[in-house]
């Protein structure tokens, strides 16, 4: 294997850049001295001819397109190609694109919270993760209970507890809590490398997802109250271990501390929670924001690393199959997932419109993504600008406005791509129920969105069924070792486990 643009020694991300434009410059000058090739196009052995022949940005990966590499994603340096590859089946430019996409990095730090990496409080986050006690009403009967029942739903529920069997091998559906939710449920593995959480990017650190999840009608049904009369009566001497002590009063005095309740939607009538002196309040508000940090703190232990297509960047070839190699040759070139689907996470950690329908059971009609999701973050108290964060000067929310953009109608944040052969249905809502319906939505460039613009980046890719079962080969080099069993399990809370399906 040739090495023409690369030195022997280890080279920054930013020379890989230069390097990688400096090559698609070349390509360029070569492709506009020949005729253009037939449909459909076969990949030049440069790697960067479009599907009419011509050169194509997008199937060189996007690397001039991408912008400057997130520092909370990428390492610093990248080894040299030159270890390992030895069979050819590799041009240069494909060993400096697949070269960025691993090894996983550490789990970036969130100084918005100072217990993110507190041993005791993920443990005292996993406990909580599997506790449903605090959980209101369901509004929906199903394999959790009859409507009405309450103490059922958990944050395990959703994610990969019982119900999760049920969703994942339905097509079409959205997850279930006390209620159907609008959303399918992203996997909790490896999410702690994310800049964004959720699916429109409505919270900008991971804490703050636990908060509104538990106040979700739809999908815990609970309230801070509820929340902060959980932790007291049950894990108090965890809670003041980590937090410092609680007042003694919430357990005692259900006058200054109802068993539950949260602050009134706008425009509906006062409810216990406007009772309380503004003191208690600020009490209730603490533990509150500490529960979701706790959650955090084990969030971030769900880490799976060394998937076969790790090993087979650090010199493995064999652990891939020929298939793979050739899906991981499209993936960098042809068809172009590189384009979205780069650094160690494969995700860009930006939010795109791909036309993708809101249909199947429980979907709602319309969901308008990121536009619909900055206006809450932005507005709500408990944001990594705002009072409870412990770092708010962290610039994350800057060049959010309210109202937002028109451009952001319809865009998701794209879903890493790490275990992806575990994690189905896919897409927002769980339209597509396989990897293989994936191949073929992206295979036809998406479809014509409800809302907003569709992403310029999906176009025809015309990729023959080989093209896309090597694609789906290579998805499955992505399944890394499994996260601790320990880590998986309700052995702490007094409430019986739930079955869950995986770590994914």
């Amino acid at each position: 294997m040739t090495r023409a643009l690369r030195s022997p020694q280890w080279l920054s991300y930013s020379q890989q850049l230069t390097q990688a434009a400096l090559a698609t410059a070349l390509l360029v000058g070569c492709a506009l001295s020949e005729p253009a090739a037939p449909e459909p196009a076969v990949m030049s052995p440069s790697g960067a001819s479009g599907i009419d022949g011509s050169p194509d940005a997008g199937a060189v990966g996007a690397m001039a397109g991408m912008g400057a590499p997130d520092p909370g994603i990428f390492p610093p340096d990248f080894p040299d190609a030159s270890k390992g590859f030895v069979s050819g089946d590799f041009n240069d430019m494909e060993v400096d694109q697949f070269l960025t996409l691993s090894p996983l990095p550490d789990v970036p730090p969130d100084p918005t919270n100072a217990f993110a990496d507190l041993p005791a409080a993920a443990l005292l986050g996993q406990k909580l993760f599997f506790d449903p006690r605090a959980s209101g009403p369901l509004k929906v009967a199903s394999d959790l209970g009859a409507v009405g029942e309450t103490g059922k739903v958990a944050c395990v529920t959703c994610h990969w507890g019982k119900y999760m069997d049920d969703q994942r091998s339905s097509p079409l559906n959205v997850s279930l809590g006390t209620d159907f939710h609008a959303r399918n449920a992203l996997t909790t593995i490896n999410s702690s490398f994310y800049r964004w959480t959720n699916w429109g990017g409505r919270f900008s650190a991971q804490w703050e997802l636990s908060l509104a999840v538990a106040e979700n009608g739809a999908i815990v049904n609970s309230s801070r109250l509820a929340v902060a009369h959980l932790v007291f009566d049950n894990y108090k001497s965890d809670y003041e271990a980590i937090f410092g002590a609680m007042d003694e009063a919430i357990g005692t005095n259900a006058a200054r501390f109802p068993a539950t309740g949260k602050p009134a939607a706008a425009g509906a009538p006062a409810g216990d929670w406007e009772t309380m002196q503004a003191h208690d309040q600020a009490l209730v508000n603490a533990i509150f924001v500490n529960y979701g940090k706790a959650i955090e703190a084990y969030l971030r232990r769900l880490v799976s690393r060394n998937a076969p297509f790790d090993q087979f960047v650090a010199g493995a070839e064999a652990v891939i199959s020929p298939e793979a190699k050739s899906g991981l040759k499209l993936f960098v070139g042809r068809a172009r997932c590189v384009s979205c689907h780069y650094g160690p996470q494969l995700s860009d950690n930006k939010f795109h419109n791909l036309g993708i329908a809101q249909q199947g059971a429980h979907v709602p009609a319309s969901d308008t993504g990121r536009y619909k999701d900055i206006s809450p973050l932005l507005a709500s108290p408990f944001n990594s600008a705002g009072l409870f964060s412990d770092a708010p000067d962290t610039g994350r929310l800057s060049g959010l406005t309210d109202p937002p953009p028109e451009e952001t109608l319809g865009q998701f944040r794209t879903p890493s791509l790490r275990g992806v052969a575990l994690t189905a249905p896919y897409m927002h809502a769980g339209q597509l129920n396989t990897l293989d319906d994936v191949m073929n939505f992206y295979d036809h460039g998406g479809t014509v969105p409800a809302q907003g613009v569709k992403d310029p980046l999906l176009t025809r890719l015309y990729l023959s069924d080989q093209d896309k079962r090597d694609l789906v080969a290579f998805m499955e080099t992505l399944t890394g070792d499994p996260v601790p069993a320990a880590l998986l399990q309700d052995q702490f809370a007094p409430v019986t486990p739930m079955d869950h399906v995986g770590p994914w």
